[in-house]
């Protein structure tokens, strides 16, 4: 962002913190939160240039999930399997996390559900390399099962495709409602509808101007995920934005159990308490045009969302759309997110590169962030030491 002369109000007096937080997502606020935890009496102010849950957070599909059968299959082709599950745990922490200091005994407020998730097959490829995976995954202690075509229609509704591949800890959550809960548990000074435009890191107090205030911090923790380039230009070209669509019909009768992965088309859909079915994805059908931060909706990608619906759902034939909309995401060069203290520049922490898996990692990553603060080691996949800038 630029801002004009006329339109810069800031002050050279500046409101004075322990720590700056910008970005009012769920890694925002969740570092906030873990912030607390450690030292109660930090003084602390989270900036979000919209309001509160405006960005990617409050526009994704809800999935508390740690990935598709496929996402371990990347994992353990790049990693190897140890690394690849303990990959995977890190994100089974991050919903324990969630359940322990935020859902609590608030499951139906939030809407959260606990129903397993799917990665349906496409062919007979897919189904005997899923198969083989889905076996290495319970020698790991990763609790997978196969379904059937027959179960995948009772259970969810789908039809045409080979079988799937549920995990059982997996579930969907109402992700505005928790950031909402989130927020009602921080004692922090919310400063909405101001952008950052400017940070100096010249001494040894971070000052950070707003289009309407100045403010000075210890440590300046970034998390803004995709925006990042934006605010800290050393990070165009680590971080890409990815623009992903989601269509949402009128409700139906329930039929769909809980999140399915289909990865042929990049294509995550459940269906809401409220009998509202949601999909996203087939961004592979624009690839490039989908590398962009306008977060309107495309023709080409929603009709698809839609066809896919009516085709593939026994109860969509006559769905009629009720939402359609777009988020933007982050993706690091190799999938994983980025934590730590930015390189040369002194105070100045990130957290970003959710490449999709925002809700299923950041209230762990979050943590991880504040334990690096204070001194713990990053693991080192996640750790912007592997980053060549």
């Amino acid at each position: 962002m630029s801002i004009s002369f006329w339109l810069d109000q800031s002050s050279s007096a500046s409101k004075n913190y322990d720590f700056v937080i910008v970005g009012g997502g769920i890694a925002g606020l969740s570092t906030a939160f873990w912030l607390q935890k450690k030292d109660p009496t930090l003084k602390i102010a989270i900036i979000e240039k919209h309001r509160v849950g405006f960005g990617a957070s409050g526009r994704n599909a809800g999935f508390v999930t740690a990935g598709s059968t496929e996402h371990y299959i990347k994992l353990n082709e790049t990693y190897g399997t140890e690394k690849a599950t303990n990959i995977w745990r890190f994100s089974e922490i991050n919903r324990h996390l969630l359940l322990e200091h935020v859902i609590e005994d608030a499951a139906d407020e939030l809407d959260f559900r606990h129903t397993g998730s799917c990665t349906v097959a496409p062919s007979e490829q897919h189904w005997e390399k899923y198969k083989t995976t889905a076996k290495l995954m319970r020698e790991q202690g990763i609790d997978v099962h196969e379904v059937s075509p027959a179960e995948m229609e009772a259970d969810y509704g789908i039809t045409g495709f080979i079988g799937g591949i549920q995990y059982t800890g997996d579930g969907y959550i109402h992700p505005f409602k928790l950031l909402q809960r989130l927020r009602s548990k921080l004692k922090v000074d919310f400063i909405e509808g101001q952008e950052v435009f400017d940070i100096d890191d010249s001494s040894s107090q971070v000052k950070i101007r707003t289009d309407r205030d100045t403010f000075t911090a210890g440590k300046l923790l970034v998390t803004v995920n995709a925006y990042l380039p934006l605010v800290l230009k050393k990070f165009q070209g680590v971080v890409v934005p990815g623009r992903g669509q989601i269509l949402v019909t009128e409700p139906l009768p329930f039929f769909v159990k809980g999140p399915c992965y289909l990865t042929k088309h990049l294509c995550y859909f459940r269906q809401l308490p409220t009998g509202h079915l949601l999909i996203g994805g087939f961004r592979n059908l624009a690839t490039q045009q989908e590398e962009t931060y306008a977060d309107n909706t495309t023709p080409v990608i929603q009709e698809a969302l839609l066809n896919f619906v009516r085709s593939h759902f026994r109860l969509g034939k006559e769905a009629r759309v009720a939402y359609q909309w777009s988020g933007i995401m982050g993706y690091s060069p190799d999938g994983q997110m980025i934590i730590g203290e930015v390189p040369e520049r002194k105070n100045i922490h990130v957290i970003a590169g959710c490449s999709g898996h925002g809700m299923g990692l950041s209230f762990h990553a979050a943590k991880t962030l504040v334990d690096s603060v204070y001194g713990t080691k990053v693991p080192d996949h996640l750790s912007i030491a592997r980053i060549k800038f």
